[in-house]
């Protein structure tokens, strides 16, 4: 494997402004560095005069480089390690007081994995109780295709915090009117019913008790709203119900077709409702107006459904409002002028469903798109089943949900490891063991990176649920 190299050098954007530091305390790197891989260190103030130094444990004072033309061989070279680095005294500090610092940093490695360096941090104390920043991010639009709001189902935020610091996201949300909200912390938007927006921007608040004693990163914020009203973006069972269909025939069989995508810790299953259909009556003679209230029972009382009855005075339909029915009892109690012909129209003989499940049969990828599949379902009604001639189809997308307790991962090597979870775990849950040990999590991956001391035992515990889950389409065949 060829050996590579690389050298990062600050510049007036990022380099390290401790001029409000009244004292200084040390160095403090973040790297991720695979087998095979070294990093070397060079300081040295913004001053003019300045030069590339590094920390002479013997002489337990800064030193000139020999090289200042730097170069990804001199810096590795000539440089301190990270170890290095990290062990300057506060008392070697001193001399930074008041200025600004460049960092040079070389890496090499016969590693195909890229080394990072995330950040080289100048500890200090500037006397403050607290110190804080407030970051304001760019707005998200949350409006569907119709321009119009869309609810939010889920803030994901995805930070870590350390020794003493800390970071406070909250959110402000926009309205139809174009109207802001407050800013306020942002699970205050997570509500049932959920919250609706036509955009939210977020603000991240991030403190620490004393300058250089501690972090705090928001690594990402994930915003979930619904843009269909097909999809289950929540935890729980999603439910489609197919219109009721009347066959002219009785059924007694069924063969259903479910495309959606495939989605882990995810199930689809059918159920089928077969019922007699219902008798439809047309004309029935209630009597005569008499210009007084009436009550009349209909002739059949069994099975009514109040959405189909219609009122008729000589021939002309009534408005709802203007006569009341009871499909309890088929009771109608209605007003009309003397001699007026009084007729109704009904149906009867309506059944409840009855949800008998469908068999799974097996799944198809689908022949025009990998990342969909076919569920096949079949229904056979044997003695004592339901049939019908009127039918309808429920599918539900069920997302399981579970905890996983001390899952042993593997052992610590004092370098960041990566481990792909078993579920699609909730951030705010996970708890990584041993306690020391800093971690990341990549919500899209389901993959958590930790690092821990060599031969600690790394385990974790954590809630998961399912990642949502929709139906793409349904398609149902039925047979006599």
């Amino acid at each position: 494997m060829a050996t590579k190299q690389s050298l990062l050098i600050t510049t007036t954007a990022n380099r390290a402004d401790v001029s409000d530091f009244p004292t200084l305390t040390g160095f403090a790197v973040d790297e991720t560095t695979p087998d095979g891989t070294s990093t070397r260190y060079l300081i040295k103030t913004n001053d003019d005069s300045a030069t590339w130094q590094k920390y002479d444990t013997s002489s337990k004072a800064w030193t000139d480089v020999a090289t200042q033309e730097l170069t990804p061989a001199s810096v590795m070279t000539e440089g301190m390690s990270k170890t290095e680095l990290e062990a300057v005294p506060s008392s070697a500090m001193t001399g930074f007081v008041g200025k600004q610092i460049d960092v040079a940093a070389a890496m090499q490695t016969t590693n195909d994995n890229t080394p990072t360096i995330t950040s080289v941090t100048v500890k200090g104390e500037s006397g403050a109780t607290v110190t804080q920043t407030a970051t304001d991010l760019p707005m998200i639009d949350t409006t569907g295709d119709d321009r119009k709001a869309t609810e939010i189902l889920n803030i994901e935020v995805t930070k870590t915090e350390s020794d003493g610091g800390t970071a406070t996201v909250l959110a402000s949300i926009r309205d139809e009117s174009g109207s802001w909200s407050e800013y306020q912390e942002y699970k205050t938007y997570l509500t049932s019913p959920a919250t609706t927006a036509t955009g939210i921007k977020f603000r991240v608040v991030q403190a620490v008790q004393t300058a250089g004693m501690g972090s705090s990163t928001v690594t990402s914020i994930a915003v979930k709203h619904r843009m269909d009203s097909v999809a289950t973006f929540s935890e729980g069972t999603g439910v489609c119900v197919t219109k009721t269909y009347n066959f002219v025939n009785n059924i007694s069989r069924a063969h259903l077709m479910v495309k959606h995508p495939l989605v882990d810790d995810t199930e689809v299953t059918a159920q089928i409702a077969l019922r007699q259909s219902p008798t439809t009556v047309t004309g029935e003679v209630l009597g005569t107006g008499n210009g007084s209230s009436q009550t009349v029972k209909l002739a059949n009382t069994t099975g009514l459904a109040s959405h189909n009855f219609v009122l008729y005075f000589d021939g002309v339909q009534q408005a709802a409002s203007s006569y009341s029915f009871s499909p309890t009892d088929g009771q109608v109690t209605f007003t009309a002028d003397d001699g007026v012909a009084v007729t109704a129209d009904y149906v009867y003989g309506w059944s409840k469903e009855t949800w008998v499940d469908f068999t799974h049969d097996t799944v198809y990828p689908d022949k025009d798109d990998n990342t969909l599949v076919d569920d096949q379902f079949d229904y056979v009604a044997s003695d004592g089943d339901p049939q019908g001639s009127v039918g309808t189809v429920r599918v539900s997308l069920i997302q399981k949900t579970g905890k996983e307790k001390d899952i042993a991962l593997g052992t610590g090597n004092g370098k960041a490891q990566s481990f792909k979870l078993s579920h699609h775990a909730k951030y705010e849950t996970i708890d990584v063991k041993p306690a020391s040990a800093t971690w990341k999590f990549k919500d899209n991956t389901d993959v958590l990176t930790v690092t821990a001391k060599e031969g600690e035992a790394i385990s974790v515990s954590y809630n998961w649920a399912a990642r949502p889950n929709y139906l793409e389409s349904i398609a149902c065949i039925f047979n006599e």
